[in-house]
């Protein structure tokens, strides 16, 4: 399909108002120029209701019209390098091919390698669109400088789409006062939730089923058979709001997505609730153990630490940045801090966090991961020494005249750091 006969829905615009009149920004003049020139590689980034997906979708029809069109359906899944090698063949055959991804998640963020990059021609080109929140997700720097050099930012203040959704009707649904039965509410939370956190799942009718007990206790509704949670799931994709579909099924019918107005307002309103631990706890089951670290980032960027520190459990510390590290150590720390009746009950998986992070860090880092080890240490009497970060650089400063040496590190000190049944006791 030519860009100039793509339908919005194709860009993730499918709300009742795609159709509306376009309002222009002066952001619409950037995007546009740098869809326009030979680029190989534009990515334009906002938070929910900026206008993100609307005004890429404007751009290429604009800029890029003749050109054909080969949208990534699934984000979460998709290969990217095998994405690019189809497109390459299309483009041998048919001309050049735009490679459009909406609302690109760290799992696909994560391909853009410098060999993926360097496949990228004036011919074969890639267009994404991501959340801030995804680029801030302690990517590895090389592809977080790739992104950012191609970067577009769309103005989300105040978020365009509020100004033609209906915001306020969105505001009642979120409301548990207006449910007479809070099931529905709590089936609508769990697909708002698998979206702020970017799950790498798709979401079937059976997953949200299988994912909504935590939230039926946050709202304290009753235990619900799954039999009735798939009917209500049926009775949200047909049932309209006033205009605002709660759910809706996602291109090909097998996966559902909440409207994306609710994410935003879920997140800064007084309708809105933090992400249960105990969800955490249900996709720590359900996910491997890289996918728990692109989670678990993606919820360490959005200040929901408790969450990530249960998705981080399991994880190999290489695959998380030292930054991810010490944010994980400090958080459990202050958890074993706080832990009764058995204070500093975490603090040797607290120190391991802290000590993965001193490999790569810089001397900031470095500095603020050795404050929080000792903070440790002074609640555990100096029953563990700190140890020194393995690097060169470091080698010229001294250790402290009463260290002892680091104790031999046992060998499963990259598997398990909070193991979640310990957690759901405190």
């Amino acid at each position: 399909m030519k860009a100039c006969a793509a339908g919005p829905e194709l860009l993730g615009v499918r709300d009742p108002d795609a159709g509306a009149p376009y309002v222009a920004r002066p952001v619409d003049d950037v995007l546009e120029d740098a869809c326009g020139r030979d680029r190989p590689l534009v990515v334009v980034t906002g938070e929910r209701l900026a206008g993100t997906s609307r005004a890429t979708h404007r751009a290429l029809r604009r800029m890029l019209g003749d050109r054909l069109l080969l949208p990534v359906t699934d984000p979460h899944s998709a290969d990217l390098a095998a994405v690019l090698r189809a497109a390459r063949g299309i483009a041998a055959r048919s001309g050049p091919v735009v490679v459009v991804a909406d609302d690109a998640p760290p799992a696909l963020l994560d391909q853009l390698t410098a060999d993926v990059h360097a496949a990228l021609t004036p011919t074969v080109r890639l267009v994404l669109t991501t959340r801030r929140t995804f680029l801030d997700a302690h990517l590895a720097p090389a592809t977080r400088a790739r992104l950012e050099g191609a970067l577009v930012t769309m103005p989300g203040d105040p978020p365009i789409g509020e100004t033609v959704r209906p915001v306020a009707r969105a505001h009642a649904v979120l409301d548990p006062v207006g449910w007479s039965s809070l099931v529905p509410l709590a089936l609508l939370r769990v697909a708002v939730d698998h979206e702020r956190l970017g799950v790498p799942l798709p979401l079937t009718p059976a997953l949200l089923v299988e994912l909504a007990p935590p939230h039926l206790a946050a709202l304290g509704a009753p235990a619900t058979s799954p039999g009735t949670l798939r009917s209500v799931v049926r009775e949200l994709l047909r049932t309209d709001h006033g205009g605002l579909r709660l759910l809706h099924a996602r291109p090909g019918g097998r996966t559902l997505a909440a409207d994306r107005m609710f994410s935003p307002l879920a997140d800064r309103d007084a309708t809105g609730w933090a992400i249960p631990e105990d969800l955490a706890r249900e996709l720590w089951h359900r996910l491997a153990p890289d996918d728990r670290a692109r989670v678990a980032r993606v919820a360490l960027a959005r200040g929901d630490d408790q969450v990530a520190l249960w998705l981080a459990t399991g994880v190999p510390p290489d695959d998380l940045e030292p930054e991810a590290l010490y944010r994980l150590g400090v958080v459990l720390s202050a958890r074993s801090a706080a832990h009764a009746p058995e204070p500093g009950r975490w603090d040797g998986g607290a120190l391991r966090w802290l000590t993965a992070a001193l490999d790569g860090a810089d001397a900031d880092l470095v500095d603020r991961i050795r404050r929080a080890m000792l903070e440790i240490e002074e609640r555990r009497e100096g029953d563990v020494a700190v140890p020194e970060a393995r690097r060169p650089a470091d080698a010229e400063v001294a250790p402290a005249a009463d260290a002892r040496p680091e104790p031999e590190r046992p060998s499963s000190r990259r598997l398990i750091y909070l193991r979640p049944r310990e957690t759901s006791r405190s």
